[in-house]
């Protein structure tokens, strides 16, 4: 797959790839060691699908950081 990568200056850490797969648009983004993928919405631009991409998967690994950090505070 060719290299095409898309950064945004408020998601330092994370790039992004628009592919189309079997017709539909889709958005990767990669960083912090993983890659997650999802599709393009209806009447969403690009910007508004990697922020909606991101920001889920920041909203989850900071619940999963304070849920480890309030478990190792209560010993």
């Amino acid at each position: 797959m060719y290299r095409n990568p898309f950064f945004l200056g408020w998601n330092k850490g994370w790039s992004f790839l628009f592919f189309l797969e079997g017709g539909i648009a889709k958005i990767e983004a990669k960083g912090f060691g993983i890659s997650i993928t999802t599709k393009v919405e209806k009447g969403e631009s690009p910007l508004e699908s990697a922020d909606r991409l991101v920001s889920k998967e920041q909203r989850i690994r900071k619940s999963r950081y304070h849920s480890w950090f309030r478990s190792i505070n209560e010993k």
